[in-house]
């Protein structure tokens, strides 16, 4: 990569500017507040081998863990307590921190989100960024993970399925959609709200060993319904997946999607790529890499509505999903896109008053943004990605991509 010494120079950039935004927000948020910094200095640590991010790892996470005690918060993966936790537990897993005295910590939050995770689920509130479907990564990540809660996850999702001559999927609640002024059924195709987040998790659960006659014939069946909402060919339409469809399949907001983690094309994609490696189907991962050199020709920041560089459904979001999919396969060609995404990101590095040269952009206008999923803690978590060759970024499984 001959990008180096330019990925290097940004990197420090944004250390700089994430010691600022801890000492500065009061949000202890996983993907949008200070905790997901600490992700960013445990991997910048095991890039550089410098011992002050790892001490900025351990200052973050006990700000956090005072956090959790101390203030009420929801329980969502991105902005609540199961985020947190995850983050915790998964720079325990990784070495990075010491479990220690925080045996009673797990036993209360075990406990919460068991039973927020029910509850959640049982009102069929599935969101996987804001709602329950998150907290399941929580205890997915857990070594000693508890099967109870995952278990429930199955049976809820079992029960709430809705059957179609194609497979199965799960209603969309958080789109209001009307048509003559009656809500519209319809069904969520993104990784960061949707049915693709719902089959990935019980992908893990089945990878888990957890359910998994249940598990596999609730993905099989669901993955059928997926592969069927696929576009037809048509004049202006570079996707091959919609963002919503309805109960006949017909895509709600218009067939073109964006280029992204949360919607879209590499949102299918990445969902096939893992869940066929966990079940050691084919044909799923065969269907990724079509879905994946398809966006590879015809996809670019025009069409993919690419406007910035943030994670969610910018250019380093998009750079490290085909990394991560180069390193599953093998394949030279996604090796190649990452660096034209990497490349366009460091394009996208120019703004002068930007938080480490970058800005977000958000309501058609841009700003500043320092989070993982939409800022610069997750541009530099990819970035450190693209130049460590020796460790997997295995903070990526936050946001379902293994």
């Amino acid at each position: 990569m001959d990008q180096k010494k330019e990925v290097t120079r940004v990197l420090e950039d944004i250390s700089g500017t994430l010691n600022n935004f801890i000492e500065q927000t009061a949000s202890p948020g996983l993907l949008s507040g200070y905790t997901g910094c600490a992700l960013f200095f445990a991997y910048y640590y095991k890039l550089t081998g410098k011992k002050k991010y790892l001490k900025k790892v351990h200052h973050i996470l006990l700000q956090s863990i005072r956090e959790l005690a101390a203030t009420p918060l929801p329980s969502s993966h991105c902005n609540g307590i199961s985020g947190i936790a995850w983050c915790i537990q998964h720079l325990i897993n990784e070495g990075f921190a010491d479990a220690g005295d925080m045996a009673d910590i797990f036993e209360e939050v075990d406990e919460l989100l068991g039973n927020a995770i029910q509850d959640e689920l049982q009102q069929q509130r599935y969101d996987f960024l804001h709602e329950g479907l998150g907290i399941a990564l929580y205890f997915l990540e857990k070594e000693d993970h508890i099967a109870a809660p995952l278990t429930d996850v199955v049976t809820l999702l079992e029960k709430a399925a809705v059957p179609f001559s194609e497979g199965i999927s799960w209603q969309d609640h958080v789109t209001e959609l009307k048509e003559n002024g009656q809500p519209l059924m319809s069904f969520n195709m993104g990784l960061a709200h949707g049915v693709p987040a719902i089959i990935t998790i019980l992908g893990m659960i089945y990878h888990k060993g957890i359910e998994k006659d249940r598990t596999r014939l609730l993905i099989e069946r669901s993955m059928s319904w997926i592969l069927a909402t696929r576009n037809l060919s048509e004049e202006n339409v570079t996707s091959l997946y919609p963002v919503l469809v309805d109960s006949n399949r017909v895509a709600l907001t218009g067939k073109q999607s964006r280029l992204g983690w949360c919607y879209g094309d590499l949102s299918i994609a990445t969902l096939l790529l893992n869940t066929g490696h966990w079940l050691g189907n084919a044909s799923y991962k065969e269907e990724a890499l079509n879905i994946l050199n398809h966006t590879l020709q015809y996809r670019d920041a025009r069409n993919g509505s690419v406007h910035d560089a943030c994670l969610c459904h910018g250019s380093a979001g998009i750079s490290h999903i085909y990394r991560r999919s180069y390193l599953l396969t093998g394949q030279f060609a996604l090796l190649e896109g990452a660096d034209k995404w990497l490349a366009y990101t460091l394009q996208l590095n120019n703004r002068k008053d930007g938080a480490a040269g970058f800005k977000f952009y958000a309501k058609d206008s841009y700003e500043n943004s320092y989070g993982l999923l939409e800022g610069i803690t997750g541009i530099g978590l990819s970035l450190i990605a693209a130049l460590d060759n020796n460790n997997a970024p295995a903070w990526d499984r936050c946001l379902l991509l293994s």
